[in-house]
């Protein structure tokens, strides 16, 4: 696939990713404003309910037991009040003449016959018991504090009370019963608030009084009995919830947000995927071309070296017939080593891959790998130095295997090499394990193709220079090498510095 086409691609996918997500939190949030309205219809109707069931109450039933008491004085005072008006109404003509009957100075006075005026039996009982009841009904009110009384001698128990008389308990009870009906499951905090002073007389245990002096949730509070002239509210706090939604439509949320997260993270894995493909087959296709030409030079050189081993001229001169031949052995010897090394590599790759470990002397390897590149060093003028220290221990391992590993090595040092090559092996011992180390003066290896050095066909760009063509398996081939012998390679480079690679091997 081609780049364009995966970045318009990538391009549509995010769009269309970040519409979806734009769209899922316009909804949520509409979600939110549904449920917060919703919400609060549920509790207006609850406190609606709870109004209207105390409008349906007698005054007794929501005031507090001690102020239930001085009520039913207030109510016995109003029946004898009654019992009063009932006697002068039944004996209008008596009560209401002045010449036969006198009160004293106040309406709490007593009423009794004018001086010399006789009254008959029938009289004389209405106005005892008027009497009966009047002192009944001051002595009531004498136990009272803070009455009022009328004209009329009635008291009014509608304006008897005051808010802070009020059975608070109940309220709170039926306020939590009827939100609970109405769907609010959010324990809240109650109060009763006194407008005009900006006090609460009420407040719910554990509330926070500026929350309920501050809340939106104020509710005009002025049952049948409660001075009118005070601002009673009943108000509301609930505590901070992160959103006010049901639990499908927080469900339906997540999963929608679940979905988008995961298709997007599948289009990524397969962007990946598709960039992994595509960068693969180029490192096929390179590692044909390459193949192709690392074969095809020394084809070419042994065909020349052929002719030239036919000239009857050539032929006769001993040591240039001996040239030729070393020639042909060279190039015979370069052919067979790249082709063990795919075929090593290709069997590295399967699972029941087996090493055939021995005892090896790793100087020994060493050495005889240097021979194999001393006509290729003297081509370039090139020299390697070798420190090579005693082993103090003993290595087993694969000759076959780790021969063709140090091969890979110094040929990579070589070829990588814009100037006489320089190379230096070193091998030492320290605990437990076997170092080879070697080091080139080469173009060197930048800091991000230094974590891809191993992979397979990975080959560190250097344009079409020839003397670096390979097949991009070598360093692969190379670290499969080493893991299989439970060792350990690493890298230091800087791009025109030169590379060194360290490997250690476990010691028994």
């Amino acid at each position: 696939m081609k780049r364009h086409l995966l970045l318009l691609l990538s391009t549509i996918f995010a769009l269309a990713s970040i519409s979806l997500i734009i769209i899922q939190i316009s909804q949520t949030k509409k979600s939110v404003k549904i449920s917060e309205n919703l919400f609060n219809i549920s509790v207006n109707n609850a406190i609606d309910e709870v109004f209207s069931q105390l409008d349906q109450m007698k005054v007794e039933d929501y005031v507090s037991q001690t102020e239930r008491y001085r009520l039913q004085r207030y109510r016995r005072i109003d029946d004898l009040n009654e019992k009063m008006q009932d006697i002068i109404r039944q004996n209008s003509e008596l009560f209401y003449d002045e010449q036969r009957v006198m009160f004293g100075i106040s309406t709490q006075d007593s009423a009794f016959a004018q001086p010399g005026i006789h009254l008959s039996s029938v009289e004389e009982n209405a106005l005892t018991q008027y009497n009966t009841l009047l002192n009944a009904r001051n002595r009531l009110i004498g136990t009272i504090r803070n009455t009022k009384s009328r004209g009329n001698n009635s008291i009014d128990i509608d304006n008897a009370i005051d808010a802070s008389k009020l059975n608070f308990p109940l309220l709170d009870s039926l306020i939590r019963e009827e939100l609970i009906i109405n769907g609010v499951d959010i324990t809240p905090h109650i109060g009763v608030l006194l407008a005009d002073a900006d006090t609460l007389l009420y407040c719910s245990t554990s509330a926070n009084p500026d929350d309920l002096l501050n809340t939106a949730y104020k509710y005009s509070f002025h049952p049948h009995g409660i001075t009118p002239d005070e601002s009673l509210f009943v108000v509301l706090s609930f505590p901070p919830t992160p959103m006010l939604l049901s639990s499908d439509t927080n469900l339906y949320t997540l999963i929608s947000l679940f979905m988008i997260l995961l298709i997007s993270l599948l289009f990524i894995f397969s962007l990946r995927t598709i960039y992994s493909q595509r960068k693969l087959d180029e490192m096929k296709t390179d590692f044909i071309n390459n193949m192709t030409h690392e074969i095809k030079t020394p084809i070419a050189t042994i065909s020349l070296a052929c002719e030239m081993l036919e000239d009857e001229s050539v032929t006769s001169d001993s040591a240039t017939r001996l040239n030729f031949i070393n020639i042909i052995s060279d190039e015979n010897r370069r052919m067979r080593i790249l082709i063990e090394t795919l075929l090593q590599s290709a069997k590295m790759s399967r699972k029941n891959f087996a090493l055939n470990p021995k005892e090896i002397d790793l100087n020994s390897l060493v050495l005889a790998s240097i021979q194999n590149f001393k006509l290729t060093l003297q081509n370039r003028h090139g020299t390697i130095e070798t420190h090579l220290g005693d082993i103090n221990g003993t290595l087993y391992a694969d000759d076959l295997h780790i021969s063709n590993m140090l091969h890979n090595l110094i040929d990579n040092a070589i070829k990588y090499s814009d100037r006489e090559p320089h190379i230096t092996i070193t091998t030492r011992t320290e605990p437990g394990v076997a170092i080879f180390e070697i080091t080139d003066n080469g173009i060197g290896i930048a800091k991000e193709d230094q974590k891809h050095i191993f992979e397979k066909f990975y080959r560190v760009s250097t344009g079409d220079v020839h003397n670096v063509k390979g097949f991009g398996i070598g360093l692969n081939y190379v670290s499969q090498v080493v893991a299989l012998h439970k060792g350990k390679i690493s890298l230091t480079s800087e791009p025109g510095q030169g590379s060194t690679f360290t490997i250690s091997l476990p010691l028994e």
